[in-house]
C-alpha cells in the first residue's frame, strides 16, 4: 500500500513534491547486510570518485590505457603495443592477478578458482586445476594482486594484452621480454605515474563532459539529507583543484538554494590519503580556495572550511557524534569500506555501480535463473541417489551365493537371485547416470547463457561457481548497506530502518517448490 493511500489529493500532491512517496525503480534499490537505523545516522560522509562523481568507464579506460602505453614505451616496451584493441568488457571487479604465471583469475568465497585467463586465453579446466588445486589462493601478496576498484580495471586489461604480446611476439624485445611479474609491475607503476604526474587528470579536466556522467538527482538527494537534519562531509583522496573542477561539473547549479557545490557539505577534506587516513595521525592543513595553505596544521577540522590530509580520529572529534552515528559512503572495498569500518566504527554504504547491470540481467533472465536453481537441486538429489546405488553395487559385488543360502534361500535359486539383483541395480545406476548427465549438460548451458549476459568473460561480478564470488563475499562482510549510486537514497526515507535478511545456515533452506 502506498504511503499516501487514502489521503486527500492536495495533501498527496504536497507529499509528492516533498518526495516522501517516491518508489524506487527496480535497479535503484538499497540492499542491507546489517540492520541500520537511518534515523540514528546524524552525519553522512562521501568519497568523490565513483561515488558522488560517476565516470564514463569506457572513456576513462581508453584514456588510462593510452596514457599508460606512452609511459611503457618510454621504458622500452615495443611500439606494437599501440596496435592493441582492448575490450572494455574484459576486466571486472573482484578479479585477482597471478603475477607469477601471467594469469587473471576469479575465485569464489572459499578461494577456489573457477575461471582463469592467461592473457586473453581462457585456461581449459585441466590446466586451470593443475595450477590452482589448493584452496584459499590470493593471500600471497608478492604473487597475487587483487582488483577491487573500477580505477584498477584498465591495468588488468592492459596487462592481459602485454602477456599475449610476450607469449606470441617475444622477439619485439631485443634483450628478451620481461617476466610476467615484471610486466605487471611496469603496468602498475606506469598507470600510477599517469595519475601522480597529473597527465591523466589534466586530460580529463580538459574534456570533463567526456569522462563524467551527470546525475541530475544528486543535488536533490544531498538536499534531502540536509533537510532531514543530517550533516554532510566530503572525504576524498583527490587534491583540491581536481576535486573543485569535478564537483562543479557534477553538482554545480543543480539547486538554486546552493550557490556552490561546497555549500552542500559541512566539512571538505581533500588529499586524505585513504586508507592511511583511518589509521594515521596526520594533522589537517587548512586551504584557501586557490589551494594555498592557511596557517599551521591543526589536530581537527573546523566546520565550513577546506582541509588537506588529516586523520579519522581528528575528524570524529570535530563531528561531535558517536562513531556509529556516522555513515560513510564510498566505492573502494578496502580504501573506503574495510578500513573505515574496522578502524573508525563508522557504518558503511558501498556504491557498486555494477549492480544496475546485475539487476537488469537478473530481471531479464529470471525464468532461467529459477530453472538453474531447480536443476541444481535436482542434480544434488541425483548425485545422492547415484552415490547410494554405487555403494549398493559394491556391497552386492562382495556378496556370495553362500551368504544367501545361510539366509534360507535355496542353493539353486541363490546364484540367479544375486545375478538378477546386481543387474537390476546396475540398470538403475546407469539410468540415473544418464539422467544426471542430461541434467548437468542442461544446467551448464543455462549457466553459460546467464554468464554471457552478465559478462562474456567472467559472468556475474557477485557470483562464481554457483556460489558467492570473492567480491560478493567482501560486500557481504564489510558493507552495512550497498546500492548502485548515491542518488538511490533519494527514494529512501531519512527515518527508514534498513532490515537485513540475516544469515541463514545451509540446513535452513528447503527443497525447491
Amino acid at each position: 500500500m502506498s504511503l499516501a493511500s487514502g489521503l486527500p489529493t492536495p495533501i498527496r500532491k504536497l507529499l509528492a513534491d516533498a518526495e516522501l512517496v517516491l518508489e524506487a525503480p527496480y535497479t535503484r534499490r538499497i540492499f542491507t547486510n546489517r540492520d541500520l537505523a537511518f534515523d540514528r545516522i546524524t552525519v553522512i560522509g562521501f568519497d568523490m570518485d565513483y561515488t558522488l562523481a560517476l565516470y564514463r568507464q569506457d572513456e576513462l579506460e581508453a584514456l588510462s590505457i593510452r596514457c599508460t602505453l606512452d609511459k611503457l614505451l618510454q621504458r622500452g616496451y615495443p611500439e606494437a603495443l599501440r596496435e592493441i584493441r582492448s575490450d572494455p568488457t574484459f576486466a571486472i571487479r573482484g578479479l585477482v592477478v597471478d603475477k607469477r604465471y601471467g594469469n587473471i583469475i576469479k575465485m569464489d568465497r572459499h578461494g577456489y578458482v573457477g575461471r582463469a585467463f592467461h592473457g586473453k586465453r581462457l585456461l581449459p579446466r585441466p590446466e586451470r586445476k593443475s595450477l590452482y588445486r589448493s584452496q584459499r589462493l590470493g593471500t600471497e601478496r608478492e604473487r597475487f594482486a587483487p582488483v577491487d576498484t573500477l580505477f584498477a580495471l584498465p591495468e588488468v586489461t592492459l596487462f592481459a594484452e602485454v602477456v599475449d604480446l610476450i607469449d606470441h611476439r617475444p622477439e619485439l624485445w631485443p634483450s628478451g621480454p620481461p617476466t610476467y611479474a615484471q610486466a605487471w609491475l611496469d603496468v602498475r607503476e606506469c598507470i600510477d605515474q599517469a595519475h601522480q604526474d597529473g597527465s591523466l587528470k589534466d586530460l580529463i579536466q580538459g574534456d570533463i563532459g567526456r569522462y563524467f556522467q551527470i546525475d541530475p538527482e544528486l543535488g536533490q538527494t544531498l538536499h534531502k539529507f540536509r533537510s532531514a537534519g543530517k550533516k554532510l562531509f566530503l572525504l576524498t583522496n583527490s587534491l583540491l583543484p581536481y576535486t573543485d573542477h569535478v564537483m562543479r561539473y557534477v553538482l554545480g547549479g543543480q539547486l538554486a538554494a546552493y550557490d556552490h557545490w561546497r555549500d552542500y557539505f559541512d566539512w571538505v577534506i581533500v588529499g586524505a590519503r585513504k586508507p592511511d587516513f583511518f589509521t594515521g595521525a596526520a594533522a589537517f592543513q587548512e586551504l584557501d580556495l586557490a589551494d594555498r595553505p592557511l596557517g599551521k596544521p591543526v589536530p581537527e577540522p573546523k566546520r565550513g572550511r577546506i582541509y588537506l590530509g588529516g586523520n579519522q580520529q581528528g575528524l570524529q572529534t570535530a563531528l561531535g557524534v558517536h562513531s556509529d552515528e556516522v555513515l560513510y559512503v564510498g566505492d573502494h572495498i578496502y580504501g573506503d569500506i574495510v578500513k573505515s569500518k574496522k578502524s573508525s566504527g563508522w557504518r558503511t554504504a558501498l556504491i557498486v555501480e555494477d549492480l544496475e547491470h546485475e539487476l537488469d540481467v537478473r530481471r531479464d533472465r529470471h525464468v532461467t535463473l529459477k530453472e538453474i536453481e531447480h536443476l541444481t537441486w535436482l542434480r544434488i538429489s541425483l548425485a545422492d541417489d547415484i552415490s547410494a546405488q554405487r555403494y549398493l553395487s559394491r556391497l552386492l559385488a562382495r556378496m556370495s551365493p553362500e551368504e544367501l543360502v545361510r539366509q534360507g534361500v535355496a542353493a539353486a535359486e541363490a546364484e540367479h537371485m544375486l545375478a538378477d539383483t546386481r543387474a537390476t541395480v546396475r540398470k538403475r545406476f546407469d539410468r540415473l547416470r544418464r539422467y544426471e548427465e542430461e541434467v548437468a549438460d542442461t544446467l551448464e548451458r543455462r549457466i553459460a547463457d546467464v554468464d554471457e549476459a552478465f559478462n562474456p568473460y567472467w559472468g556475474s561480478v557477485f557470483a562464481a561457481r554457483r556460489d558467492t564470488s570473492r567480491f560478493g563475499a567482501q560486500v557481504e562482510s564489510y558493507a552495512c548497506i550497498y546500492t548502485s549510486r548515491v542518488t538511490n537514497f533519494r527514494y529512501a526515507s531519512p527515518t527508514k530502518y534498513f532490515h537485513s535478511p540475516h544469515g541463514s545456515m545451509p540446513h535452513w533452506h528447503g527443497p525447491p517448490k
